[in-house]
């Protein structure tokens, strides 16, 4: 078993119910033990892509790093984020494994505001 952070965020009209729906999915192929409410957070990197929804979730996982990880690029494809939907700024579901038990993984997402505030939140709670 592992304890992930897992991030998950998209900036399409439908991003709100969209997150719901992965967070209840997250949950049916792990333990969910943590989660931050869904909250606004502007673009970064960006000047003209809009604001994105987004969660943290702290989960308990049984299964390798590298199924999880198949398991949500392919739910990102699922929800039809592409290369050149990305290269315009559309993300139509955006998941990510930060940490690994201990772990980080994503060293740059973890220096950025969304990260920051979510991880806030997740203390909060």
């Amino acid at each position: 078993m592992a304890k992930v952070l897992i991030s998950i965020g998209a900036n399409t009209p439908d991003k709100q119910s969209i997150l719901q729906r992965t967070i209840q999915a997250i949950g049916e192929i792990s333990h969910i033990i943590a989660q931050t409410p869904i909250f606004i957070s502007a673009a970064e990197g960006s000047t003209t892509a809009a604001p994105y929804a987004n969660a943290l979730i702290v989960a308990i996982t049984n299964d390798e790093y590298d199924t999880l990880r198949h398991t949500f690029k392919q739910w990102e494809i699922n929800a039809g984020r592409t290369i050149e939907l990305k290269r315009q700024g559309i993300i139509p579901l955006d998941i990510d494994i930060i940490m690994w038990n201990d772990t980080i993984i994503k060293e740059r997402d973890m220096q950025m505001n969304y990260m920051k505030h979510g991880l806030q939140l997740l203390d909060n709670h």
